[in-house]
């Protein structure tokens, strides 16, 4: 952020709190014939300018995203969809809403005030107010949503284009989970895609949760596998995916990987990861930094218990044929 940014924040949260305190004073040394409707309105503002201040520190301590979102020719698309539910729930997240958004609905509360308590000449400013208040925000929500759809397509074609989104293309049946050649990533690789990894573990565990707990342990096993044996533990840790290493362990136990699990509980010892779950990555990666270490034997051990990851490979999909009735999906992108 840059500092005239942050020094007009700052000048906000001053005069904010200025007036919330003048207007709280307000609330309780007001009296009279019309004291009632006036702390009423003293209140609402107060609430506001609170709100103003919560803004304004929200604005200045809050951290840039170190993954933008992705753009082609400057033109942003999401790489894993986001649903209109979530849309609709973020457009009235009150935490989300604007300064100038709180302002219009303390507007509002005056003029009911002044409809409910003054003269009923008030009554048709309120009802214009509100209907141009729900139009407005209707439309911008249809236009969030329209805007979401349309990033979303972008995605799926982008995708399809690199060659990644041939996962789109089919169903996980029993029939294609117990073919002979059939491999986790077969299996679990149509959900990849609707379980964000490169946000808030708070994230991850919504988009989880729609899923089986057997799907969460071959996806978790199959991200720690796959960034183990490319980049090594430390690749795994200190990208945004490391968030799963708990899940990891839990799936590697889950499919009878006992000493797997033994090794990345090991490595994750380390930075005491078990006792004090570290899922923030910035967090995580400057704790392994700081500690300087190196998982280099750890990584060595893996590759010993199974150089080309063959072993673990079957363990996988016999645990997925166990269960072949909680890794059913129809994947609705295909239709």
């Amino acid at each position: 952020m840059s500092m005239n940014k942050k020094t007009t924040f700052i000048i906000g949260i001053a005069l904010c709190s200025m007036l919330a305190i003048i207007a709280i004073i307000l609330i309780f040394i007001t009296s009279g014939k019309d004291g009632e409707a006036m702390k009423i309105i003293y209140a609402c503002f107060a609430g506001w300018m609170i709100f103003g201040v919560y803004r304004g520190f929200r604005h200045i301590f809050s951290k840039p995203d170190k993954k933008p979102c992705p753009t082609f020719e400057g033109v942003s698309y999401n790489i894993t969809p986001v649903s209109d539910k979530k849309v609709i729930e973020d457009f009235f997240n009150p935490l989300a809403m604007r300064f100038r958004t709180v302002g219009s609905l303390f507007i509002l509360c005056v003029l009911w005030v002044g409809m409910e308590y003054f003269s009923p000449k008030f009554t048709i400013y309120f009802w214009i107010l509100l209907i141009i208040t729900i139009v407005v925000k209707g439309f911008l929500l249809t236009r969030y949503i329209r805007l979401n759809n349309a990033m979303n397509t972008l995605g799926k074609v982008i995708l399809e284009q690199t060659g990644d989104i041939d996962v789109f293309r089919y169903d996980v049946t029993v029939q294609l989970i117990n073919e002979a050649d059939t491999t986790p990533e077969d299996v679990i690789d149509p959900i990849r895609p609707y379980v964000n990894v490169s946000g808030s573990y708070d994230d991850y565990l919504k988009d989880v949760s729609q899923f089986s707990i057997e799907q969460r342990h071959i996806l978790s096993v199959n991200w720690y596998i796959s960034e183990v044996y490319g980049d090594g533990h430390y690749g795994f840790f200190t990208d945004s995916i490391g968030m799963v290493y708990l899940d990891a362990i839990e799936g590697l136990k889950a499919i009878g990987a006992e000493k797997y699990a033994g090794i990345l509980e090991k490595a994750v010892s380390e930075f005491d990861g078990i006792k004090q779950p570290q899922f923030d990555l910035e967090q995580r990666v400057n704790i392994i930094n700081e500690l300087d270490l190196d998982f280099g034997k750890f990584d060595d051990a893996m590759y010993s218990l199974d150089e080309y990851d063959e072993e673990i490979t079957k363990m996988q999909m016999a645990y997925v044929r166990l269960h072949a009735n909680n890794f059913l999906f129809d994947n609705p992108q295909k239709h």
